[in-house]
């Protein structure tokens, strides 16, 4: 190692030590320099090796297609219902061409595709696979190497919509299948969908077109699904009539159904074979599948959760039969606009038909604006062990529980598997796209424990908060200002304690000394524009601070509608202040931890803007650090207009 130059010529131990630290972070350097050069190339040799593999499994895949030419290919694409069209095609074709090939589950990129391809043998009669439009450009590479003569377009929603920004341009990918069929081909259309039916021009061969429209070749009537009942339906095609029984949960599947049939009329099957083919298919998983564990009925509607599904499988509810209906909500995607007002309608939407709703993930506390009544079991949970440990309460036998969420970003399973197994991964960021009662990780402990909010019950007991009567004059209950903040040492003058800066200058106005109270909080009383307030410093870590905060309430006889929040707001520019008199956390995780305790968003908040960290500064980090000198001003300015907003909330 080359000496270290420039070493303060200090004598004895402490003068080596200085040696030693020194060497110790010059190598340290290195060692992080060496580790990020070589993790750039070897991504960039990885990606590289990738590159190469694929190129390869496509051209062998080409010249492999060209040899199956007695297979009759089938390309299934639509924004909503694919795979279960896929396996109804499938399940059709299969007692009346006997062999033939199926892609597996979901898997629809173009690897997936090439090797179902290279498994499928010249013996193989058929071969039906579904093809994503997940992004502009998708459809290309899967419809060259599958080369189908049989074209499904199954509807045109708002799946993979902030990929498109808008449902033309969906269209517009998605009618690529029917362009490249042969001019012996078939293209199967939804009548009902005129973004679908407008794709017949794109193509001189024959239309088959299916859906409940009085002009769709195959059409369907009679449409009903009252669970217990399953899906039925009469299918009518060719002045023929048959009735079809289905194991699928929901109306709205309907289309599918005839999506399947109008296959397997276009290629040869006898509409009532067909009919009875359907009839022994299962809901695929994830998709309105019934399941059921300890007497309760769950519909898993949990593989993806785009805002135009939400409605249907609502519809399906709505006509259930059960003793008691519970909404369990995770993430939602592919809408458009604000996303609280979003998550609002949809609790809107669930509370008039459920007994309960439970809203589950970062947006979670959102739909707690949609309470309108205290009685409203509308609930909102940032954790699916939280949401869990709830239910594990609530639930009970007779229940019909719908879940409806996101798989990859949420794998809200688990609030099922949790009900007969010790779940200990909690983590909603693994990626995995396999089920989590068959994941190798689901015993690994890992993700975030459950509250004390949860775990002691107190989001339950909300009878056990205060009502407190308002009254005027001498009687006035007293308005409760919270400052949100970190009671350890070190953490004044950083942004996250900002909240206790400001009620900090309150009662330096009122020339009040603070009290300890227990080991809770440190509280000064005295009255503000003649009205009593209570001013709180929570004595809690901010994360953890809503059970606390029940505590707090319970000890003071205060309710939500009494308080003043004051927090931080990485949203907003140092030195900008905002009032808002109820909504969402706002990703501020002490919020969210006092909404999920107290189930209740209506408490007025007054925030602190204290900008954003630094390119590559976590924001733990950049919260828990001393503002720097150039700030001081700014933030010392806003700790005083925060005052000021207070006490114009306060003032009668």
């Amino acid at each position: 190692m080359r000496p270290v130059k420039h070493v303060p010529s200090v004598a004895g131990a402490d003068g080596l030590d200085w040696v030693r630290r020194l060497a110790r972070m010059s190598v340290g350097l290195r060692k992080n320099v060496f580790q990020k050069t070589f993790g750039k190339l070897a991504d960039g040799l990885r990606w590289r090796m990738r590159h190469i593999y694929d190129q390869g499994l496509y051209r062998l895949t080409f010249v492999h297609r060209r040899r199956l030419s007695n297979t009759v290919f089938i390309g299934v694409t639509g924004s909503a219902g694919k795979t279960t069209t896929k396996d109804l095609i499938a399940s059709i074709l299969e007692p009346h061409l006997s062999k033939g090939r199926k892609s597996l589950g979901s898997l629809n990129w173009p690897d997936d595709m090439a090797r179902m391809v290279l498994s499928t043998r010249k013996s193989d009669a058929y071969c039906v696979a579904e093809i994503s439009a997940h992004g502009p450009g998708a459809v290309d590479l899967p419809v060259a190497l599958l080369r189908p003569a049989i074209g499904v377009v199954t509807n045109i929603g708002a799946d993979h919509f902030s990929a498109y920004k808008n449902r033309d341009a969906i269209a517009a990918e998605k009618s690529k299948l029917i362009r490249a069929l042969p001019s012996d081909g078939v293209a199967i259309l939804n009548a009902d969908d005129p973004r679908v039916i407008a794709m017949q021009s794109l193509f001189a061969g024959r239309t088959v077109t299916f859906g409940l429209r009085a002009e769709s070749m195959l059409r369907g009537t009679a449409i009903q699904s009252f669970w217990p009942d399953r899906l039925s339906l009469t299918a009518n095609w060719n002045g023929e009539s048959v009735h079809v029984q289905t194991q699928l949960c929901g109306t709205h599947w309907a289309p599918t159904v005839l999506a399947a049939l109008a296959t397997g009329v276009a290629l040869g099957v006898p509409l009532k074979v067909a009919a009875e083919a359907v009839a022994g298919v299962e809901p695929f998983e994830g998709r309105m599948a019934p399941l059921v564990k300890d007497g309760i009925t769950f519909i898993r509607d949990d593989w993806k959760a785009p805002l135009s599904t939400i409605e249907p499988a609502f519809d399906f509810m709505r006509q259930a039969r059960s003793k008691r209906k519970v909404v369990l909500i995770g993430t939602i995607s592919d809408y458009q606009g604000d996303s609280t007002r979003r998550y609002v309608e949809i609790a809107e939407l669930a509370l008039a038909f459920a007994d309960c709703v439970v809203f589950v993930g970062p947006r979670a506390s959102a739909s707690l604006r949609a309470k309108r009544d205290p009685k409203d079991e509308l609930r909102a949970f940032p954790s699916l062990r939280d949401a869990s440990t709830y239910l594990t309460g609530y639930l009970r036998a007779g229940d019909l529980v719908l879940l409806k969420g996101s798989h990859k970003a949420d794998h809200i399973q688990r609030l099922i598997v949790a009900l007969t197994t010790d779940v200990q991964c909690w983590r909603s960021d693994c990626d995995r796209q396999q089920s989590c009662d068959t994941c190798d990780l689901l015993h690994v402990a890992s993700g975030p424990n459950a509250t004390e909010a949860v775990a002691t019950g107190l989001p339950i007991d909300v009878e056990s908060i205060p009502v407190v009567t308002h009254s005027t004059g001498a009687e006035r209950s007293p308005v409760v200002v919270i400052g949100l903040g970190n009671p350890e040492a070190g953490r004044v003058d950083t942004p996250h304690n900002v909240g206790y800066e400001a009620v900090a200058i309150l009662a330096q106005r009122l020339a009040q000394d603070w009290v300890t109270e227990g080991d809770m909080a440190m509280v000064v009383r005295g009255a503000l524009q003649g009205v009593p307030v209570v001013l709180i410093k929570p004595l809690t870590p901010m994360n953890d601070i809503g059970p606390a905060l029940v505590r707090l309430a319970r000890h003071f006889s205060f309710d939500v509608h009494q308080c003043i929040l004051v927090h931080d707001d990485l949203a907003l520019p140092i030195g900008v202040v905002r009032v808002r008199l109820r909504g969402s956390d706002g990703g501020h995780r002490g919020v969210r931890s006092i909404l999920q305790a107290f189930q209740d968003d209506q408490f007025r908040r007054v925030k602190i803007g204290v900008g954003q960290p630094k390119e590559g500064q976590l924001v733990i980090d950049y919260v828990l650090t001393p503002f720097s000198a150039d700030q001081h001003a700014a933030v010392a300015a806003a700790n005083q207009t925060a005052a000021d907003r207070i006490v114009e909330l306060i003032r009668p």
